[in-house]
Order: C-alpha cells, then sequence, then structure tokens
C-alpha cells in the first residue's frame, strides 16, 4: 500500500484534512496514516481526539508518496520544529509535499517556499513570521491553491482546491474525474450534474 502521511499537530484544523484524507483512503492501492510529536491522541479545533499512526522519528523511517501539513494552531510553537526533520525525508524521496492555512508559513520559514510560485494566508503575516528565512515575495500568488511539481499550497479555505492538487500530483486517477469530484463538492450535488449534462451536450437541464 502506498502510504500519505497527513503531519497533526495539536488543536489541527479538521476540516482541512477530511476532503483529502476521506477520498485517499478510500483509493485502491492508498493508505492514510497520521504522525505528530508522539502517541498520544491530538485534539482537533472541532474536538475530535486522534491517536497518531507514527511519530516524527518513526515516520522518518518509512517511504511514503505524499506529505500533507493541516493547518492549526500550532505551527508557530516549538512543537512544529520536530517536522523538519521529516520535510527534508521527503524532499529526498520526492515525495509530493502540501502544506495548508498556517503550515504553509511554516514551509516559508524553513526557507522551502523561496524559489517556487506558492500561496498562504496573507502575505505580510508569512513575511513577518518567517523573518529572513523568506525571500520569495516575489513568487507570491493569491489564489486558493497552487501546485508547481511536487510543492502544493493552499490559503485555509482553500481546502477543496487542495485536496484536487493533491489528488492531481499523486495520479490516482484520471483528471476529469477529478475535477468531477472536486465540483461535485465545491457546486454542489445539483449544479454539478447540470454541468455534467451541460458538457455532456444533454439538454435536459432545467
Amino acid at each position: 500500500m502506498t502510504e500519505v502521511l497527513f503531519v497533526l499537530l495539536e488543536e489541527y484544523a479538521d476540516w482541512e484534512a477530511a476532503s483529502i484524507a476521506a477520498e485517499l483512503n478510500q483509493l485502491e492501492g492508498f493508505t492514510v496514516k497520521t504522525v505528530s510529536n508522539e502517541k498520544q491522541a491530538i485534539h482537533s479545533m472541532g474536538g475530535f481526539s486522534t491517536l497518531p499512526d507514527y511519530t516524527f522519528v518513526e515516520a522518518c523511517q518509512k517511504e511514503f508518496a505524499a506529505l500533507v501539513l493541516i493547518g492549526g494552531k500550532s505551527w508557530r510553537s516549538d512543537k512544529a520544529k520536530e517536522v523538519d526533520a521529516l520535510v527534508e525525508k521527503a524532499k529526498q524521496q520526492g515525495a509530493v509535499i502540501a502544506a495548508i492555512c498556517d503550515a504553509t508559513v511554516y514551509l516559508g520559514s524553513i526557507g522551502l517556499l523561496n524559489d517556487q510560485k506558492h500561496t498562504s494566508n496573507q502575505l505580510q503575516d508569512l513575511q513577518d513570521y518567517a523573518g529572513a528565512n523568506y525571500t520569495g515575495a516575489n513568487q507570491y500568488v493569491e489564489v486558493q491553491a497552487i501546485r508547481v511539481d511536487n510543492l502544493i499550497t493552499a490559503n485555509g479555505t482553500g481546502h477543496l482546491e487542495f485536496a484536487k492538487e493533491i489528488l492531481l500530483a499523486l495520479q490516482v486517477k484520471p483528471e476529469k474525474e477529478i475535477e468531477q469530484w472536486y465540483n461535485f463538492y465545491k457546486l454542489g450535488y445539483y449544479e454539478a450534474i447540470k454541468q455534467e449534462l451541460r458538457n455532456a451536450g444533454t439538454d435536459h437541464i432545467d
């Protein structure tokens, strides 16, 4: 099974993980594993408790296809520094690195956003927190999510776009099917069906 690692820190943003984790974990050949500082229950902003599969030390011994950094309230704490080695492992093995919301600020603080197009919640905040380690302001774009090679970044409201870019990067299914999946949740059930009918040239549209 191909593993996709989700980094969850205390008070993680559960909604940012839900769509992509559920889709990946239902695909044949893929499995989602959670990673945190310790193998003790961590809590989401919504009150869910999660018992991580791996510590960061254990995860560094694994092979994985993608490292997904979920946003939350702990990315500016000392606990986030423990993620550094795992990000380096992901880079070494050519895995997809995907970060959303405040996890993008963390990537900026370790210099990973300097040479590729990227986004975050706000450029000024990214610059203020990351400081001298961040020199990529000219690469910053104001979009929901963006993928360049194996790097994916998204702002905190872009969880569906974030999920779509991860699915595309991992090539889990044909691009058309991924777009259909995205539209289903982005547009809503009925609008997505109407769009499919329009695309198919069907006249029976209300």
